[in-house]
């Protein structure tokens, strides 16, 4: 629903921006799930207070430390991190908008002006 006023078209968006947008949040996801699922923590902003001091020993044997653990990740699982095309972001968010627009049903009603009857 944020996408509607983000193309620059004064009626809506354009559908390729849209399903491009949608494709590129399903890969997200995918990716959140992946790393969910193999304890790969992803990493967030936190402010420099709270971070360790990188030019101490310990800090230097724990950035040592994260280079060995996302290496290992990187090598086993370089297939999943790859980004993904602009055409499979396509295909999958042209599926995920057609897929309620084939059930989706619409009730109209109209009111015939000479006999007053509802059809």
């Amino acid at each position: 629903m944020r996408l509607h006023s983000s193309g620059g078209v004064s009626e809506g968006m354009k559908t390729a921006r849209a399903l491009l947008t949608i494709g590129k949040a399903v890969e997200s996801e995918h990716k959140a799930e992946i790393c969910r699922r193999n304890n790969i923590t992803i990493p967030t902003t936190t402010s420099r207070a709270s971070e360790p001091s990188y030019f101490t020993q310990a800090g230097y044997k724990d950035l040592y430390a994260r280079r060995v653990t996302a290496r290992k990740y990187m090598e086993d699982s370089e297939e999943w991190a790859a980004e993904w095309s602009q055409l499979l972001r396509m295909k999958v968010g042209s599926f995920l908008v057609d897929a309620p627009m084939d059930v989706a049903t619409v009730v109209r009603s109209a009111v015939i002006k000479q006999t007053g009857e509802e059809v």
